[in-house]
C-alpha cells in the first residue's frame, strides 16, 4: 500500500509538469505563429507594392515612339494598358516548379485596375514636358546667343529709343504748331486783302492821283466824285445863267451816280468790316492753339526726362555674360534729345504775335474812321458852294491812310508787318526745307521696303494642310478652355516717324522681355527654345530673289516655292499664327525689317548728330535707317547673316531674329496650341487623347497559416487597404507614374 501511494504521487507531479509544459509550449507556439503571419503579411505588403510599381512602369514603358523621337515628348501609345498590366501581374504570380520548397507566401492576385489621365494636350502637362526637355540646353543657348548680342547694344538702343520717342512726338507737335501759325498769318493776310476791295470802291488805280473830269464821264468810284465836282460846279453856274435841260439832266445823272458810288462804298465797308473783324478774331484761335501746342511740347520734354521703358535696357546691360563686356552709350546718340528745348518758341514771341493782331485791329478802325469822315464830306457832292480841292484832298488823305494799312497788312514790301513776321518764322524754320526733303525721300524708300511685305500679304488664301492645322489649333484651344485671338498682321505705317517709332517700341519690348527672363527663366522661355529646337523655319535666302521680282503674288509663289509649304515655316507659324502660306512669312520679314530699322536709326543719330537742329538730325537718321535696313535685308538673304550694327560686328542670322521675336511676343498659350497642332499634324497623334500619367491598383491575397481570428483581433488588417475575409488576408497597393 505504501509503495503504491508513493508512485501515484510521482505520477501526479509528472502530469502537472506535462500540463505546464504544454501550456508553455502552446503560448510560445501561438506567439511564434502570430509573428510568422506578421512576417508573411509584411512580405506580402512589400511584394504587392513592388509588383504594383513594376506593373505600372511596364504599362508606361509603352510610350509613343513618334512623339519621343521627333519631339522629345512622352505620352502613352496605342497599346491596351490593362492588358499589359494583367500580363505582368500574372507572370509575376507564377510559382517556380520545385517540389522540395515550402510555399510560405502562396499569394493570390485578387484584382487590379488602371487609371490613365493628364493628357499631353493640356497646357500644364505639355509645358512641364517642355521644361524637362529644355532645362539644361535652353539657358546656355539664351546666354550665349542672345545676351551676348543684346547687351553691348543696350545703352545705345536705350538712348536711341528715348530720343526717337521724344523727337517723334515733338516733330508732330512742331509741324502742327507751325501749321497753326501759318493759319494765323493767312487769316491776317486775308483780312488785309479785304481792304483792297474797299480801296477799289474809292479809286481804280494803285496811286492817289485824281485828275479833273467832266460830269458826263463815267462815275464808278468815289474818287470820280472829287474829280468831277469842279466841273459840276461850273455846269451849275452856267445853268443859273441860262437854264438848259441837257445841263440839268447831266447834273442829275452826276448826282445819281455819285450817290450810287457812295452807297457801294458804304455797303462794302459794312460787309468787309464785319469779315475783317471776324477774320482777326479767327486769327487768334490758331495763335492760342499754337501757344497751347508749344506748352504741350514743353511738358513732353519735361516728362521724357525719365522714361519707364529704359529699365529693360539697364537690366540687360548689367547682366553677367561669358565675355564679361560692359555696355555704355555713345553721347552722340542722345545729343539731339538734349537740344529739344531749341524747338520751343519763347512766350514773348507769342505775345508779339498777339500784339500784331491787335495792332491790325486798331489800324483798321483808324481807316474806317477816316472812311466815314470822307463819306460824310463827299455826301455834299451837289452843294456848289464847296471847294473842289477840299473834296480831292479828302479822298487823297483817306487813300494815304488806307495805303498805310495795306502796306502793313496786304501789300508786299519793306513795310509789311506780316511779311516781317513770316520772315521771322522762316528764319526759325530754316532747317525745315532740308528736313522735309529727307522725310519725303525716306517715305519713298519705306514704300520700296514694304513692297515685298505687300506682295506676300496679298496671298492670304488658306489651303491644304493649313486648313487642317487651323482645325487642330481650334480644337486645342477648346480642349484647354482657352480663348483664341486673331493673328495680327504686320502694321505697315507709311509715315516714317510712326514706322521708326513702332520699331523702337518693339526694341523696348524686346529688352523688357529679355530682362524678365534674366530674373526668372519662365515657362515661355523654355517654350521658345523648344520651338526653335524641334520645328523648322523658312530658308530666308529665297527672299533675295524675291526683291528683284516683278511684284506679283504669282512671282512670289514661284520664287519661294516649297518655302510656302507648312513644314518649312513651322516656327513662323508658331510665332505669328496665320493659317495661310504667306501671312507668317510677311510678318517675319516685316518684323526683321523693323528691328534693322531701329538699329540703323540709332546709328543714324550718331552719324548725323552734327546737323544741329534736333528734327533735322532725326529726319537724317530716319533716312539713313531706312536705306541701311533695306541693304541689311538683302545681305541677310544673300549671305545668311547681317552684322548686328556698324558698331558691333556680331553676326545675326535669321534664326537669331526668330529667337528674339519669340521672346518679344508673349502669348504662350497661343504658341503652345500652335505647337500641339503641328505635332498632331506631323505625327497623326492627337496630344489631347494621349495620357501622361497612370495610377494602378493591385489587390493581393494570402491565406493565413495560424489563427486568422487572432490576427484580426490584434488589428493587423485595421489599416486602409487591408482586410481579412475568412482565413485570407488581403492588401491593396497603389502606384503612380508620370512621364
Amino acid at each position: 500500500m505504501f509503495g503504491k501511494g508513493r508512485r501515484n504521487a510521482k505520477d501526479g507531479e509528472s502530469g502537472a509538469v506535462t500540463v505546464f509544459l504544454i501550456l508553455i509550449l502552446a503560448v510560445m507556439f501561438g506567439f511564434i505563429a502570430v509573428f510568422i503571419d506578421y512576417a508573411r503579411i509584411a512580405a506580402l505588403h512589400v511584394q504587392t507594392e513592388r509588383l504594383t510599381h513594376a506593373a505600372v512602369r511596364s504599362v508606361m514603358s509603352a510610350y509613343d515612339p513618334a512623339l519621343q523621337q521627333d519631339y522629345g515628348l512622352f505620352a502613352y501609345g496605342e497599346s491596351s494598358g490593362e492588358q499589359i498590366m494583367v500580363k505582368v501581374l500574372n507572370d509575376s504570380a507564377k510559382r517556380t516548379s520545385r517540389a522540395d520548397t515550402l510555399p510560405l507566401m502562396n499569394t493570390k492576385l485578387d484584382l487590379s485596375s488602371l487609371h490613365m489621365e493628364r493628357e499631353l494636350g493640356k497646357y500644364a502637362i505639355f509645358n512641364e514636358q517642355i521644361r524637362e526637355e529644355m532645362k539644361y540646353k535652353a539657358p546656355v543657348d539664351f546666354t550665349v546667343e542672345v545676351l551676348e548680342k543684346l547687351k553691348p547694344l543696350s545703352q545705345n538702343m536705350k538712348e536711341a529709343s528715348h530720343t526717337v520717342d521724344l523727337l517723334k512726338r515733338l516733330q508732330k507737335l512742331y509741324d502742327k504748331r507751325e501749321a497753326r501759325l501759318d493759319d494765323m498769318l493767312e487769316k491776317q493776310r486775308e483780312a488785309g486783302a479785304y481792304m483792297e476791295e474797299v480801296r477799289k470802291r474809292i479809286i481804280k488805280q494803285r496811286g492817289a492821283y485824281i485828275p479833273n473830269q467832266y460830269i458826263w464821264d463815267s462815275l464808278e468810284v468815289v474818287a470820280d466824285i472829287a474829280a468831277q465836282y469842279k466841273h459840276y460846279v461850273h455846269v451849275y453856274e452856267d445853268n443859273k445863267l441860262s437854264v438848259d435841260d441837257v445841263k440839268i439832266m447831266q447834273m442829275q445823272e452826276y448826282a445819281r451816280r455819285a450817290r450810287s458810288a457812295l452807297d457801294r462804298l458804304s455797303q462794302a465797308m459794312t460787309k468787309i468790316g464785319e469779315e475783317h473783324d471776324k477774320l482777326l478774331v479767327e486769327a487768334k484761335e490758331p495763335l492760342n492753339e499754337a501757344r497751347q501746342i508749344n506748352e504741350e511740347m514743353r511738358q513732353v520734354i519735361a516728362q521724357y526726362k525719365q522714361r519707364a521703358a529704359n529699365a529693360g535696357y539697364d537690366e540687360v546691360s548689367a547682366a553677367p555674360t561669358p565675355s564679361g563686356g560692359s555696355s555704355s552709350a555713345d553721347p552722340s546718340v542722345g545729343s539731339a534729345r538734349q537740344k529739344a528745348d531749341d524747338l520751343l518758341i519763347p512766350d514773348k514771341e507769342f505775345d508779339q504775335m498777339e500784339a500784331t493782331i491787335e495792332k491790325q485791329r486798331t489800324a483798321i478802325h483808324t481807316v474806317n474812321n477816316r472812311l466815314t469822315s470822307m463819306i460824310r464830306t463827299l455826301s455834299f457832292y451837289t452843294d456848289p458852294n464847296l471847294n473842289a480841292d477840299m473834296f480831292r484832298q479828302e479822298v487823297i488823305s483817306t487813300l494815304k491812310e488806307m495805303d498805310k494799312y495795306l502796306n502793313a497788312y496786304a501789300w508786299s514790301g519793306p513795310s509789311n508787318v506780316l511779311d516781317d513776321e513770316a520772315r521771322a518764322m522762316d528764319t526759325r524754320r530754316g532747317p525745315d526745307k532740308e528736313r522735309k526733303k529727307m522725310e519725303k525721300e525716306a517715305k519713298n524708300k519705306l514704300k520700296q521696303a514694304y513692297r515685298i511685305i505687300e506682295m506676300l500679304s496679298k496671298g492670304t488664301q488658306s489651303a491644304g494642310q493649313f486648313q487642317k492645322l487651323e482645325q487642330y489649333y481650334n480644337e486645342s484651344i477648346s480642349f484647354n478652355q482657352s480663348a483664341s485671338s486673331p493673328s495680327v498682321s504686320a502694321d505697315l505705317s507709311y509715315d516714317t516717324y510712326d514706322a521708326v517709332g513702332a520699331s523702337m517700341d518693339s526694341m523696348d519690348g524686346l529688352y523688357g522681355a529679355a530682362s524678365g527672363l534674366l530674373t526668372q527663366l519662365g515657362d515661355e522661355f523654355f517654350q521658345n527654345e523648344y520651338a526653335l529646337s524641334y520645328f523648322n523655319h523658312v530658308d530666308f535666302s529665297r527672299f533675295g530673289s524675291l526683291a528683284g521680282s516683278g511684284g506679283s503674288v504669282g512671282n512670289a509663289s514661284q520664287i519661294l516655292g516649297d518655302q510656302l509649304e507648312l513644314n518649312n515655316q513651322e516656327v513662323e507659324y508658331i510665332l505669328y499664327g496665320f493659317h495661310n502660306p504667306t501671312g507668317n512669312l510677311a510678318s517675319a520679314y516685316g518684323e526683321i525689317f523693323a528691328m534693322r530699322l531701329a538699329i540703323r536709326t540709332m546709328e543714324g543719330l550718331v552719324k548725323n548728330s552734327s546737323k544741329g537742329n534736333p528734327l533735322v538730325v532725326l529726319a537724317a537718321a530716319l533716312l539713313y535707317g531706312v536705306e541701311k535696313a533695306i541693304e541689311d535685308m538683302i545681305m541677310l538673304a544673300q549671305k545668311g547673316y547681317v552684322p548686328l550694327s556698324d558698331f558691333l560686328k556680331f553676326r545675326m542670322t535669321y534664326k537669331d531674329h526668330l529667337r528674339l521675336f519669340l521672346m518679344l511676343h508673349s502669348n504662350n498659350e497661343r504658341k503652345m496650341s500652335r505647337m500641339l497642332a503641328l505635332i498632331r499634324l506631323n505625327t497623326d497623334v492627337n496630344p489631347a487623347e494621349r495620357q501622361t500619367y497612370a495610377r494602378g491598383e493591385v489587390k493581393n491575397g494570402m491565406r493565413l497559416l495560424f489563427l486568422p481570428g487572432v490576427m484580426k483581433m490584434l488589428g493587423t488588417a485595421s489599416e486602409e487597404g487591408e482586410s481579412i475575409k475568412g482565413s485570407v488576408y488581403y492588401v491593396t497597393k497603389t502606384a503612380h507614374f508620370s512621364y
